[in-house]
């Protein structure tokens, strides 16, 4: 079994300084202030993003590739058996961080360039970004090894 967590600390940080500049600015506001509900939810919001967007673990096992973002209420799980290859990629700068629509399909990536591109039976494609590509391109093609050997 392959499990191998990323953090995404571009994210992190980023997410902190914002929390920090807003929450000074409404310090400066009154409390009555009518924008101070809307600096509010907003800081909510950003601090929720931490834990859902902050790190991305991906395993593979018997059955599936999956990949997580943060506490894992945002998955992706691909059953091996669906699984036609999987490749190393490097992203574009521009592909971005988080969750989207990348080249071909979607893409979890939650920092750097490096991922890889897993092409389904079916025609889809799904990229995972890593800091691992060797070693995740390798634990799924034992995997898809395994399971054709299994099925014979």
């Amino acid at each position: 079994m392959y499990s191998h967590t990323q953090t995404g600390w571009m994210t992190i940080i980023a997410l902190v300084g914002a929390l920090l500049i807003i929450g000074a600015a409404g310090r400066e506001m009154g409390p009555e202030s009518p924008g101070r509900g809307f600096m509010t939810a907003t800081m909510a919001l950003m601090a929720l993003m931490i834990p859902l967007f902050g790190w991305l673990t991906v395993t593979v096992d018997e059955e599936a590739v999956t990949a997580k973002f943060g506490i894992g209420l945002i998955r992706k799980k691909i059953r091996i058996g669906d699984i036609r290859d999987a490749t190393r990629v490097r992203n574009k700068w521009y592909y971005g961080w988080g969750l989207r629509m990348g080249p071909g399909g979607w893409m979890y990536n939650v920092s750097g360039l490096d991922a890889v591109d897993i092409e389904m039976k079916g025609g889809g494609r799904f990229r995972i970004g890593t800091d691992e590509p060797e070693e995740l391109v390798r634990a799924i093609k034992q995997r898809i090894e395994l399971g054709i050997g299994r099925k014979v």
